[in-house]
């Protein structure tokens, strides 16, 4: 019975001293931190449609390249990135196309070492008007493959490789493939 009420008082000092005391946290482990700035891409596109052309509809297939800038928004925590990027795209096809186009994916991140890291995770794009021809939106799979490179303790840069596969804003029975590269500088705005 003495010994039951010994152990018992060394547990609760010990769980009244772990309250008192508690172990420090470092910050960068405990929260997720916010980056935001300027990113640009180019891709090379090739799509195919059906639409109406003269008196009849026909399905054509056409290529042609995009270039766009915007902003991206990235949110780390430990070798998680959650990235969303928004920009203005001009596309170079049989005719001139713009529209916005909004990305969303989830990176895994690999260090290499403090400076640099590789990463890639699955993603979704959506392209939308206001656009410069009646474009009716397309949506669609990305994957990007990334290389991360920290420039001081607040800012990233980083490269993407990516491939898109979905819908053609124009026409009917539409198809769009795509490959290019996203390039960003990115600054600790804060943290979630």
């Amino acid at each position: 019975m003495k010994r039951t009420k010994i152990a018992s008082a060394i547990i609760t000092v010990l769980l009244f001293t772990s309250f008192l005391y508690p172990q420090e946290i470092r910050e960068e482990e405990s929260l997720n931190y916010t980056y935001i700035g300027p990113s640009v891409s180019y891709a090379y596109n090739k799509a195919e449609y059906t639409d109406w052309f003269e008196t009849s509809t026909e399905t054509r297939s056409m290529s042609g390249s995009t270039l766009s800038g915007g902003a991206s928004i990235n949110i780390f925590t430990d070798n998680l990135c959650g990235e969303f990027q928004f920009k203005y795209a001009y596309s170079k096809f049989d005719f001139i196309l713009t529209n916005l186009d909004f990305s969303i994916s989830g990176k895994y991140y690999y260090a290499l070492n403090s400076t640099v890291s590789i990463g890639a995770g699955p993603g979704l794009y959506f392209e939308s008007p206001p656009s410069n021809r009646k474009h009716n939106g397309s949506a669609g799979l990305q994957i990007p493959v990334s290389l991360l490179l920290n420039t001081t303790a607040d800012s990233k840069l980083f490269f993407d490789l990516f491939s898109r596969y979905g819908s053609f804003g124009i026409g009917e029975n539409t198809k769009s493939i795509s490959a290019g590269v996203n390039v960003g500088f990115i600054y600790k705005v804060g943290r979630i």
